[in-house]
């Protein structure tokens, strides 16, 4: 009977942390503020907890994560509105190189060494300091870096070239099932799409992924 009831709780703790991160919205680890990061880690302690402890009521657990992800949304709520929470609650970037020059004093406010600093630059490409013009910590904690002017890679408008809009890539069929909706996005028939691969030769159930650009350009990967 335990078994059973630690199913049960196990279920129910799932079923609650999945509508907890629908409502509080999805977002990469790199993506999350302190505040984020705290609020994760405690949520996902207390669904542990009602899963394995027996003991707990279940209606404790629920609570005390519905409390937790409720000051999450709250939080978010108030920083999209305000500037000025915003700034409190999640901070604001700060300057770590500015014009090749090292900002001492924004390192000890960021906490970080230069030995940190360094081993971020590497992780984007830059070896040598010398190469970045600016340096600046988000406030997620990650670092972006922007290089001096010799060093930032070429574009079309340096050739004054104007490539073509590509659009984005429609996927049209799926592991041999030809998706409704999005053949609706993409502008395109069925009768279309069933005449353009008729002309490659190619039979529905044998692709893997069919996707269609803004031109009605066919690209197919077969299985």
């Amino acid at each position: 009977m335990e078994f059973v009831y630690l199913i049960v709780l196990s279920l129910a703790s799932i079923l609650v942390l999945f509508i907890l991160t629908k409502i509080m919205g999805f977002r990469q680890i790199s993506e999350m503020s302190f505040f984020d990061y705290i609020i994760g880690i405690s949520i996902g302690s207390i669904a542990a907890e009602m899963a394995t402890n027996i003991d707990l009521e279940w209606w404790k657990g629920v609570t005390a994560m519905a409390i937790y992800g409720g000051v999450g949304f709250l939080l978010s709520f108030i920083t999209q509105k305000s500037i000025k929470a915003r700034k409190f609650i999640s901070g604001q970037p700060i300057i770590l190189i500015e014009n090749g020059k090292i900002i001492r004093e924004n390192l000890n406010k960021a906490r970080i060494e230069i030995n940190d600093l360094l081993t971020s630059a590497r992780g984007n490409g830059y070896f040598n300091l010398s190469d970045i013009d600016f340096a600046i910590m988000e406030t997620t904690g990650k670092i972006s870096f922007m290089p001096v002017p010799l060093k930032r890679p070429l574009n079309p408008k340096d050739f004054n070239f104007a490539p073509q809009k590509e659009g984005l890539y429609i996927n049209v069929i799926v592991d041999g099932r030809i998706m409704e909706k999005d053949l609706k996005n993409a502008h395109m028939t069925k009768s279309e799409l069933k005449n353009l691969l008729k002309n490659k030769g190619k039979k529905i159930e044998d692709i893997l992924l069919a996707t269609v650009d803004i031109n009605k350009q066919l690209t197919i990967y077969e299985k």
